[in-house]
């Protein structure tokens, strides 16, 4: 915006001392000669004045691009760190230790089926019998489980890619951007609760755009934006999985 009131207090008063010119010069072949160089001159400030325009405007639709694809890293990790934990109980912020989960570990295939099933203690308790069509007495619900099988937690997650041998890193074109991972214990209701939390400064997604663009970005605070400096998923403080990206990105519940 100030690039832009710039432009034009400049083109004012170039416009402006070019009309006193004219006045000044009866001439009519010099007058000529300025009023063209006069639309040059308009035509390059409006250039300008359209280019400065634009410029956010490019801006935020490059953003929400590589904002998209650090997005779905980000869930990538999340995918990961909860398969993790259905296994090991925990989460891990080591790479090695989830490159190696994913290549070789298995999910197990898990059919669950409600049934009912007659109450023989309360039956006894109240001296009631099931007739033989099934009627009378009490019964009770259960969940019957069967294992099925197992399926590799990289085909699960990945079939065929092998993106995630670079779990932690968000590369677009030449800009490559890391994502830094914590994973811990917070107490909750005298209980050790694992969290963990995956972090990318934004800024490092952005280094080759206008810087001034870049500092109002790591300020936006917005329902249609992510706030703040950071691209975040879950919490060191709180049990939590969601990021702080809106909807349009992703599910980050």
């Amino acid at each position: 915006m100030i690039k832009l009131v710039i432009i034009v207090i400049v083109l004012a008063f170039a416009i402006f001392g070019i009309v006193k010119l004219l006045d000044k010069n009866t001439n009519s072949k010099l007058k000529s000669i300025i009023s063209i160089v006069l639309w040059l001159i308009t035509f390059v400030f409006g250039y300008l004045i359209y280019e400065s325009i634009q410029d956010p405007i490019r801006f935020d639709k490059l953003k929400e691009k590589r904002f998209q694809v650090a997005v779905n890293k980000m869930l990538d990790i999340k995918a990961v760190q909860q398969a993790y934990k259905s296994i090991n109980g925990k989460y891990t912020d080591n790479l090695d230790t989830l490159i190696s989960f994913i290549e070789n570990e298995k999910f197990t295939i898990i059919e669950r089926r409600d049934t009912s099933i007659i109450d023989v203690e309360k039956n006894a308790a109240y001296r009631l019998t099931v007739g033989p069509d099934g009627t009378g007495g009490y019964f009770k619900d259960i969940v019957v489980t069967k294992e099925l099988g197992k399926v590799s937690i990289k085909d699960s997650l990945f079939k065929d890619s092998d993106r995630y041998k670079r779990l932690n890193v968000v590369k677009i074109g030449d800009i490559e951007a890391e994502i830094e991972l914590k994973s811990g214990y917070i107490s909750k209701n005298d209980l050790k609760v694992p969290v963990f939390e995956a972090k990318l400064e934004k800024a490092k997604l952005l280094t080759d755009q206008d810087p001034s663009l870049v500092e109002k970005e790591k300020k936006v605070v917005s329902v249609d934006g992510i706030n703040g400096e950071y691209i975040l998923l879950g919490s060191m403080e709180e049990v939590s999985l969601s990021g702080n990206w809106p909807k349009k990105y992703g599910n980050n519940e």
